[in-house]
């Protein structure tokens, strides 16, 4: 049966009549079905994106503190390499074993500044819940004034410094250049937040690309310092590895070496003697050294009483030829 329209009659309601006249009408099918797959579908969007932030905030870390680890790794070996007369190449030293050489020195720095970034945290919390109140606005944006100007006058003298005076300020001048950037670029963030105009306004009027090209500028500067005051500390902790192994040569393990071969080494203390049974020389031992490390192949020894830039350091394949023999 349909009405003059063509279009099927509708059912009466079959609702009962609520107090306040109206009627109740329990939601269909299609409805119950779509108001948990919209509940579940936003709450997944929101998962995703919060996963999607967290990584996207600390994967840059994450992977500047990697590289600068290996890179301090690398300088403190190139460092420590050069003092004894050698070639970091010529231990074959892999990623991995820069980031091991890199822990044991760099432990204390990634600490004092993991807490520092957390005390900037806190003080960054407090401010952000000082700007909701409009009659702190003024003090903060003469502090966000103050710290712009101080940061790029910090800039400014520690390049200047590091120009004119050198080595004296080698790992002053790059943390200063890094904190120096960091508090102007805050100092230039507080005063637009603390402005009359509101700082969402103020930076919808910024291009985008300008945004993102700052960010990209400022983060360049960190990082450069960063990586400025790692190699100036991974030299300075290179040589002092290099005079700490000059002072304690005596405390490395005694190596002693047998050949099929004379291996002819020149070298004070070092002394060679063949080893004879049956009327006849089967081997020779090479004794006098010690064991520095082994890697790449190759077993790197220093003879008793080494000295740093002066004395011998030797270096032998560490393959079935030669056997070892090791004590104290």
């Amino acid at each position: 049966m349909t009405t003059p329209t063509g279009r099927p009659p509708v059912p009466p309601s079959t609702s009962e009549p609520q107090p306040n006249g109206r009627t109740s009408e329990p939601p269909t099918t299609e409805r119950r079905a779509a108001e948990p797959a919209s509940d579940e579908a936003t709450g997944g969007q929101s998962a995703l994106r919060a996963v999607v932030s967290v990584l996207t905030t600390l994967g840059p870390p994450l992977t500047i503190a990697t590289a600068l680890m290996i890179y301090f790794g690398w300088a403190r070996s190139d460092t420590q390499a050069r003092a004894m007369g050698l070639d970091v190449s010529l231990f074959g030293y892999t990623t991995r074993d820069y980031v091991m050489n890199s822990i044991s020195t760099l432990y204390l720095p990634l600490l004092v500044l993991a807490g520092l970034t957390l005390a900037c945290l806190a003080v960054h919390l407090r401010i952000d819940a000082a700007l909701r109140r409009p009659e702190a606005r003024p003090a903060l944006r003469k502090a966000g004034r103050i710290a712009l100007l101080a940061g790029l006058g910090a800039v400014a003298a520690a390049v200047v410094a590091a120009s004119v005076a050198g080595d004296a300020v080698d790992l002053a001048a790059p943390l200063i250049v890094a904190a120096g950037t960091v508090v102007a670029a805050y100092g230039a963030r507080l005063r637009t937040a603390a402005s009359d105009k509101s700082a969402a306004a103020q930076r919808g009027a910024l291009p985008v690309w300008y945004r993102a090209f700052r960010l990209l500028l400022i983060g360049a500067v960190v990082t450069a310092a960063l990586f400025w005051a790692v190699s100036d500390y991974a030299t300075a902790v290179g040589r002092g590895y290099a005079r700490q192994l000059q002072d304690n040569v005596r405390y490395l393990p005694r190596a002693t070496v047998f050949s099929s071969t004379p291996l002819g080494l020149e070298a004070p203390g070092v002394v060679e003697e063949p080893i004879v049974e049956g009327g006849r020389t089967v081997h020779y031992r090479t004794t006098g050294l010690r064991l520095l490390v082994v890697s790449g192949g190759r077993a790197f020894l220093l003879p008793n009483g080494w000295r740093a830039g002066s004395g011998t350091v030797v270096v032998l394949p560490d393959n079935d030829e030669i056997r070892w023999q090791f004590s104290r």
